[in-house]
């Protein structure tokens, strides 16, 4: 298999499907982008392994859905992963931190690939 030409992988960011969610429309791109990173701050106190079970897993779930919205496979579907152990009940300590873990990273990852694909426009 060829190396992707694009420098962000679109498993990553999928520029084209948020293009398409946002009819085109670049500033409206860049203001979701800016609502997305604040937002983000939020979301990540909760996602953490101390936290009761109910407030973790619901982040999760809200992050996932702005994920796919912005193209953020990866991320979607770590936070996925999350929330699915999190309707199973009882969950254990490791699994929860591990999955968590995931969740953190791949945003990490998401927020990187968002601030290559639009340094200029996101610069304060």
């Amino acid at each position: 298999m060829l190396p992707s030409r694009s420098p962000v992988n679109r498993h990553v960011f999928d520029r084209p499907h948020f293009a398409h969610m946002t009819g085109g429309d670049a500033s409206l791109e860049v203001e979701i982008v800016q609502i997305f990173r604040v937002q983000t701050e939020l979301w990540s106190r909760l996602l953490i392994p101390d936290a009761p079970t109910p407030i973790w897993r619901d982040a999760a779930h809200t992050v996932k859905g702005s994920a796919r919205g912005l193209g953020l496979w990866a991320l979607a579907e770590a936070c996925e992963r999350a929330e699915e152990l999190g309707k199973g009940g009882a969950v254990e300590g490791a699994m929860v931190s591990q999955a968590l873990s995931g969740v953190r990273a791949a945003l990490a990852e998401a927020l990187h690939a968002l601030d290559h694909a639009y340094a200029k426009s996101c610069a304060a």
